[in-house]
């Protein structure tokens, strides 16, 4: 099927998008195997990008939508936030024979995560 771009975009902004949705991956922006990444670089839509700055995270994003809180969802459908939460795998025989080697030397734990002492 042929991607429809909506008239509304810039060109550059429409050239970039059927670059990156490309059927065929190995036509794809970016999917070169030769010039890869520096095919995104040297796209005309990212030209006022400074990409050292960026690597160095020293760039600010274009939009930083409000938050109320950490957990504010209001800038995500109903139809996500309302879905029930499934973890995977939820089997504990499942867990247990996944190796756990993998994981040696991991600590951090999400602070937003709650232990089941703190659920009611």
């Amino acid at each position: 099927k042929t991607i429809r771009i909506p008239r509304s975009l810039s060109v550059k902004a429409a050239s970039v998008l059927k670059g990156f949705l490309n059927k065929r991956p190995e036509d794809r922006l970016g999917c070169n195997k030769e010039s890869g990444f520096m095919d995104i670089v040297n796209h005309p839509f990212f030209k006022s990008i400074d990409w050292e700055m960026l690597e160095q995270k020293q760039v600010g994003p274009p939009y930083k939508p409000r938050l109320d809180s950490d957990r504010d969802l209001a800038n995500f459908p109903p139809e996500f936030t309302d879905e029930p939460v499934h973890l995977t795998p939820d089997d504990p025989r499942v867990i247990e024979k996944i190796d756990q080697s993998e994981f040696e030397g991991f600590e951090y734990v999400n602070p937003l995560l709650m232990s089941l002492e703190d659920c009611v």
